[in-house]
């Protein structure tokens, strides 16, 4: 199964919930920040939308929640420190662990990252785009 039609069923499934709900008070956070950034790409393009700004942006910023996302990852360097005290039979050092697990899968991992957070901004787009319009006396919900 590709990268992609796995995506859609977790987001089918409504597992990329978190995904969404960050996208939503990531865009309300910047909306300042994407369209100065917009101002900045259509003096070369006139014909750039708020939609493709939007994407742009959350591909060169590349998070969309810094915390959560160490958090997960942490997650999965113990689930990683587990598997193999199993194997093992005793206790493995978790700073080697780490860092092999950061050499060998944190850029995979934030690559399928950022391609589940463009997956769900384009299921969303038409729900998200028009946050960028919202008044700035409008806070994120949390």
């Amino acid at each position: 199964m590709s990268e992609l039609h796995e995506l859609g069923r977790e987001y089918g499934a409504g597992n990329l919930g978190t995904v969404e709900r960050d996208l939503e008070s990531f865009i309300l956070r910047n909306r300042v920040e994407i369209l100065r950034f917009r101002d900045q790409l259509a003096r070369k393009n006139p014909a750039v939308t708020d939609e493709v700004a939007c994407k742009l942006y959350i591909l060169q910023i590349r998070t969309l929640n810094p915390v959560a996302e160490i958090r997960d990852q942490l997650r999965e360097i113990e689930a990683e420190c587990w598997i193999r005290g199993e194997k093992a039979g005793t206790q493995v050092s978790r700073d080697d662990v780490a860092n092999e697990w950061c050499r060998r899968h944190a850029p995979g991992w934030r690559d399928h990252r950022v391609l589940a957070i463009v997956y769900v901004f384009e299921r969303c787009k038409e729900r998200l785009v028009p946050l960028l319009r919202v008044p700035a006396s409008v806070t994120p919900s949390a």
